[in-house]
């Protein structure tokens, strides 16, 4: 017994040496984080309470209250994940009540001070699917939409109960979907779109109608705080009242958006928004007579263009001086959502599309103008070896001007070349851009260490690619910072929301400006996309873009010349993810005059494939091997061209079965194949030098478990003169275990470093809200049940089923991190040290040490006791060299 507990208490604290500890000073050192909301569906504004507020809820499922004066979060409550949790009522008096869900319904009530949860009740179903949804003194009116007739059910908000029901008749309704509530009513237009139909839920009046001057083509309710309600059709508006429809004599102007707040006890002020060029035009008119409100036109701008934009939450208020001034919630089409004072400008703007990140990138930044200068010495070709020294003495000069300028303040800090003093590369290169693309269209430049927005812009009218069931937005960086005079060059491909032809647009990642001006649509729809290895005479690396037909198209054209070059050995490779379905291509076949795509292999795996992952292009092996205990080295199976495929199947037997496939996209062969029975979704893979993780859910188990793959050549290395397995033609030898991870599993990835020589970690997004940094030799498949000497000098830890989950070991500490959809991990100046940036619905950075910082010094460096004993030993050495020579002197004498 005595034995057991030392041999508990030894391996917990091995586990804790593996774990490192972050100081309180050290919060928000090296690491931010950004919340979001997402896009906005329902908001409120209140100013009742003294501490003025904005209520919102989201596409995201999320709610909150906001401040008026900064917009930052004052509350925030994240509801369930998917159609659970999907708000489809949020209406705000002295407290917010909230429906959430599609079937079962869930009700619930918010404090609107704390955001704490008041109460909650279920409604378990409702008689048709369609639903609307109002709350009126106390009361939940459930309107549930039949073809030809409804249902109205009405709840006490707060406790529900049984409710009170009776039947609605609904003539002339052509569509369930096409009902708008408005108040009290159900609003909806005739198959014609000639007849608007009212009809109140109380049930106590007959059905209103009103012939309309012309076909409806949109019918939307009016956003706005009045005793009369309203709806928007086409161009006019119709006010809504108890037993009558009344079409009002007012024109609204094309491609705006209104809003309607009451003025006076008869009049009401109605509010145009308009999109203009980069600004948003606000303007004023009283409804009933059309006279303009002066004090209500302005011009609102920010830093950034304006996407255009539509009211969702209007409150006016009328002044000593009888003038008015109204307070605007927009929602943009970009999903930014901006507060408005009005006379006056925008407040505050909220970047909410950053929910919606699919991809992203951190490119290093250009060298100071200084360096360029360095630079541009290099690049200066002929001359002889005076004006080479001439160069160089000009340039020596010129630092050092620029030095005493700078030290006696006479001169701002030296700028790159884009004329930002901050945008400058650091000696470590821990200070990049992250480029972050949205599904939405909209693409960001965000300065890494102080989460500045540099830039941003918005590509119109253009969806992304769906990649096994998930938005995919291909990026490639073409050029980097590192070959001055020429600028950094990054594309992005989306496609066109009607047509869904590829639309291609090339910008500047350093200050988001567009090489062409504007996006390219290129007239065919894309399979897959490449960048190619070699560069071209400007350093700029193609793009190969294969479209559905199976013709190959090189951009820029610039690029074709190396495209042909380097054809004989470019393989290309597509996926069904439906069928199963893998084929590939060569590019042997192609003349100088064309690109021809070639199927090569093609594999039928018969399954729904769920995950494909490929290495990293930036990934750099180090090590070849593996020293053994017994000295012997075991090689690493290094294929590029490998990629991991899992598929998913249901089984009558099973339930379901996840099958894992190793697959050479070369040569078309099966490496590896591997089969888990009664598993689940969600299924996460990390592909990584000679070795696969990947996540599951065990149905059989009911828990999360992580399986480990390690592929090896074998003691014997099949090719001496090269570091690579490609052409190896026997099967390698693999190992594989699986762990218990004591959580849920959001995402996985492997941090990466310049040089490979670091040690791997795996970065686990969990469930709970927390970051994971898992050592690579937890999860290690060697781990043996009792451990031998050889694997004890080898350093194997013995094989423990269950993965601890340690707090010192969750990279983002008490920020709290849901809903994380993604994580990207890019390689530092430093071997050391990992960068790593976790995106979803909020975006957090950090940098990680999985060898901890061995080649830099500790930030506690006691700087002046090394100089005092650096300068002591100097005089030392000095005076005792003195001493000494005084004495053989003296001894020289004798």
């Amino acid at each position: 017994m005595y034995f057991q507990g030392a041999f508990l208490s030894c391996l917990l604290f091995s586990y804790l040496e593996l774990g490192s500890s972050l100081y309180e000073d050290q919060i928000g050192k090296f690491d931010w984080k950004l919340n979001h909301l997402g896009k906005l569906k329902f908001s409120s504004i209140d100013l009742k309470s003294p501490s003025k507020k904005v209520f919102v809820a989201t596409e995201e499922n999320v709610i909150a209250g906001l401040s008026t004066k900064t917009g930052e979060i004052l509350w925030r409550q994240i509801l369930e994940k998917g159609d659970p949790g999907a708000v489809q009522l949020m209406h705000v008096d002295v407290e917010m009540v909230t429906v959430t869900g599609s079937g079962p319904y869930t009700v619930r009530g918010w404090n609107i001070n704390l955001g704490n949860m008041l109460y909650e009740w279920s409604i378990a179903s409702v008689r048709w699917p369609e639903v609307r949804w109002a709350v009126h003194q106390g009361k939940l009116y459930v309107a549930s939409v039949g073809q030809r007739d409804g249902e109205i059910s009405v709840y006490n908000v707060r406790v529900g109960g049984q409710p009170v029901t009776h039947s609605l008749s609904l003539p002339h309704l052509p569509d369930k979907h096409n009902v708008v509530v408005a108040g009290l009513s159900l609003v909806y237009t005739d198959m014609s779109g000639e007849l608007l139909v009212s009809v109140p839920m109380t049930g106590n009046s007959p059905p209103s109608t009103l012939r309309l001057p012309s076909p409806a083509v949109s019918l939307t309710p009016v956003t706005g705080v009045s005793d009369q309600l309203f709806v928007r059709v086409n161009q006019h508006l119709v006010a809504i009242s108890v037993d009558k429809l009344r079409l009002v004599d007012f024109e609204i102007p094309s491609d705006s958006n209104i809003a309607v707040h009451s003025y006076t006890a008869e009049q009401n002020i109605i509010i145009i928004v308009q999109h203009s060029g980069k600004e948003l035009v606000v303007s004023g008119r009283v409804l009933e007579t059309g006279s303009p409100v002066p004090e209500l036109s302005s011009q609102l701008s920010h830093v950034f263009p304006l996407a255009a934009s539509h009211v969702t939450s209007v409150v006016c208020l009328t002044r000593r001086d009888k003038t008015v001034t109204c307070q605007l919630l927009l929602s943009a089409l970009d999903h930014s959502m901006a507060f408005a004072q009005v006379p006056g400008n925008l407040m505050w703007v909220r970047e909410e599309a950053l929910t919606s990140i699919v991809n992203m990138e951190l490119v290093d930044l250009p060298v100071s103008d200084v360096e360029a200068a360095i630079e541009k010495e290099f690049n200066i070709k002929g001359g002889g070896s005076l004006t080479m020294l001439v160069r160089r003495v000009t340039s020596q000069l010129l630092q050092l001007q620029t030095l005493l300028m700078t030290v006696l303040g006479l001169r701002d800090p030296p700028n790159n070349v884009n004329g930002r003093a901050d945008l400058v590369r650091d000696d470590f290169g821990l200070h990049k851009i992250i480029v972050a693309i949205t599904s939405v269209g909209k693409i960001y430049g965000i300065d890494n260490l102080s989460h500045e927005i540099i830039w941003q812009f918005t590509l119109e009218d253009v969806i992304p690619f769906n990649n096994i069931g998930k938005a995919h937005v291909p990026f490639f960086v073409q050029r980097t910072t590192r070959h001055f005079p020429y600028p950094a060059q990054c594309t992005v491909l989306y496609r066109h929301k009607v047509t869904e032809e590829a639309v291609i647009y090339t910008f500047n990642p350093i200050n988001g400006k567009s090489q062409d001006g504007k996006s390219l649509r290129l007239g065919y729809k894309l399979a897959q996309a490449v960048l190619l290895a070699s560069v071209n005479e400007e350093f700029l690396k193609g793009l190969l873009l294969l479209d559905t037909t199976g013709k190959v198209h090189v951009y820029p054209e610039s690029a074709r010349q190396a495209a042909v070059q380097a054809a004989t050995s470019t393989y290309l490779y597509t996926a069904d993810t439906l069928s199963g379905q893998l084929t590939g291509y060569s590019l042997s076949y192609s003349s100088d005059q064309e690109l021809v795509a070639v199927p090569l292999w093609e594999v039928k795996l018969s399954q729904k494939i769920t995950a494909i992952v490929a290495k990293s292009p930036l990934e750099k092996v180090h090590s070849q091997g593996r020293v053994l205990g017994d000295r012997s080295v075991l090689y690493k199976y290094i294929n590029p061209n490998l990629v991991a495929v899992l598929t998913q199947t249901p089984d009558p037997l099973y339930k379901n079965v996840l099958s894992v496939y190793l697959i050479d996209v070369v040569s078309g062969s099966v490496v590896f194949s591997a089969v888990h029975k009664r598993s689940l979704e969600p299924i996460h893979v990390v592909h990584s030098e000679n070795w696969v993780i990947y996540s599951y859910f065990s149905d059989k188990s009911r828990r999360t478990e992580i399986t480990t793959l390690d592929l090896y050549e074998g003691k014997t290395q099949s090719n001496t003169t090269a570091f690579s397995s490609v052409w190896n033609p026997i099967q390698p030898m693999v190992e594989r275990q699986s762990y218990i991870l004591p959580a849920s599993v959001e995402m996985m990835k492997e941090t990466i470093t310049e040089k490979g020589i670091t040690s791997k970690h795996i970065l686990v997004a969990l469930n709970s809200g927390g970051v994971l940094e898992l050592p690579w030799v937890l999860l290690d498949p060697r781990r043996p049940l009792a451990a031998t000497p050889d694997l004890r000098e080898e350093a194997v830890i013995p094989y423990v089923p269950e993965l601890p989950n340690l707090p010192e070991a969750i990279i983002n500490y008490n920020q709290t991190l849901l809903r994380v959809s993604g994580i990207h991990t890019s390689p530092s100046g430093l071997e050391s040290t990992c960068l790593v940036a976790v995106y979803g619905l909020d975006l957090f950075y950090t940098r990680v040490a999985p060898s901890k910082t061995f080649d830099m010094l500790k930030e506690d460096f006691d700087y002046i006791l090394i100089t005092a004993v650096l300068v002591g030993l100097t005089v030392s050495a000095f005076m005792t060299k003195r001493l000494a020579a005084r004495k053989a002197l003296k001894q020289a004498w004798k």
